[in-house]
């Protein structure tokens, strides 16, 4: 619970990469865990439905 704490405390902040990480650690440390699932399902999303800059 405390990785998945860290990665929501790094969404906080708007560090997104940080966040996803910490996700993807609890996930390899806790694969059932269904709040990192969720967590980097929004961020995946969020990220490809993100502006792309320079185009």
């Amino acid at each position: 619970m405390a990785l998945a704490n860290i990665g929501f405390c790094y969404s906080q902040i708007g560090n997104g990469i940080k966040s996803k990480e910490y996700y993807q650690r609890t996930l390899a440390e806790f694969p059932e865990s269904g709040l990192a699932k969720s967590a980097l399902k929004m961020i995946n999303s969020m990220e490809k439905n993100a502006p792309q800059h320079g185009v």
